[in-house]
């Protein structure tokens, strides 16, 4: 594993999870699932870079702050008191945020507080592709459970806060 590697590290493709902290609990209004509230503590986000922008592409675009918004997860992004602390990340060949998702859930006991938030084009069953995953940082359990899936996990260490609009 690669700790504290930098974005051009990353691999061109694959799949990836935030390591997001919400500070104090949260009313959010996310798009077509309405109003959410959020409680505060660490939430797990996984996705793929997968498309013409790659990787890179997709975690810079999470870490760049005001951004349009557009998936569901940047309604949450842009919110004050919201934070990436770190970023976990994997090259893969095929998708694999759904095997990446579900195992997390299995290995950290993290759960999906709103169903269908970050999974709308899911074809795997995944409840939601935001998980809560409890008040202590989970990073190390994230990377243990991408080792567990034969992947080989870069570590972001991104520990800044993103500025809301």
């Amino acid at each position: 594993m690669r700790t504290g590697a930098g974005l051009k590290e990353l691999p061109d493709r694959g799949v990836y999870t935030l390591v997001i902290y919400i500070e104090n609990p949260l009313e959010v209004k996310v798009g077509s699932l309405d109003t959410l509230d959020f409680r505060a503590g660490f939430y797990l986000y996984t996705g793929s870079g997968m498309g013409s922008s790659g990787l890179k592409g997709r975690i810079k675009r999470h870490l760049g702050g005001r951004k349009h918004v557009f998936w569901h997860i940047d309604y949450l992004l842009e919110k004050p008191g919201v934070s990436i602390k770190s970023v976990v990340a994997s090259g893969s060949r095929v998708r694999m945020e759904c095997e990446v998702n579900k195992a997390l859930m299995a290995s950290l006991r993290a759960y999906a507080p709103f169903r269908g938030f970050g999974s709308s084009d899911c074809r795997s069953g995944c409840p939601a592709h935001l998980l809560f995953a409890g008040e202590e940082d989970p990073t190390d359990r994230v990377v243990a459970v991408y080792l567990s899936l034969g992947l080989k996990p870069v570590l972001l260490e991104v520990e800044r806060e993103l500025e809301g609009p």
